[in-house]
């Protein structure tokens, strides 16, 4: 009785050393894989910042990408390019947009991630100090992450708000 307690603790032990660095291994793959995403979504903040649309045309997943933004829906990147980013880029002046709090999951090819972000511009003569909260959805293509759904929604900034950065 005591060789078989013993021979299945060993065959336990065996086991979780042989589980303990696969575990490593897919803890470090999706650590990169969040690293990845997280980047995905400070660069495309950046690019949109700067009006740029040969990036954003990378980070976005084309004819499959939806927007929601408040009460509105884009459904292509083309739609959301021609439609809604690229004649409100146009209209705004002194343009900050800014990413923080990225939170990440990583689940295979597809990521999720929940953000905060600041959003400072003039349009003609209003001044817009917004803060907003945003989700995104992502999908591995290849060795990079595109993103396929974006929902974000915002308010003006209140002075009880908490300092971003």
């Amino acid at each position: 009785m005591r060789s078989q307690r013993l021979s299945l603790l060993a065959g336990i032990v065996t086991a979780l050393l042989a589980i303990g660095p696969l575990r490593a291994t897919a803890q470090r793959t999706s650590s990169a894989d969040s690293a990845r995403v997280v980047a995905t979504i400070e660069a495309m903040f950046t690019a949109t910042e700067r009006g740029d649309m040969a990036a954003l045309d990378t980070l976005y997943a084309g004819d499959s990408l939806t927007i929601v933004e408040g009460a509105g829906i884009n459904r292509s990147w083309a739609d959301y390019r021609d439609h809604h980013l690229g004649p409100e880029l146009k209209e705004f002046k002194n343009f900050q947009l800014r990413p923080f709090e990225i939170e990440v999951r990583v689940t295979g090819s597809t990521a999720w991630a929940m953000f905060r972000y600041t959003l400072r511009a003039t349009m003609g003569e209003r001044a817009l100090d917004l803060v907003g909260r945003g989700t995104a959805i992502l999908e591995r293509r290849g060795d990079r992450w595109v993103v396929r759904h974006k929902q974000t929604g915002n308010r003006p900034r209140r002075p009880t708000d908490p300092p971003t950065p």
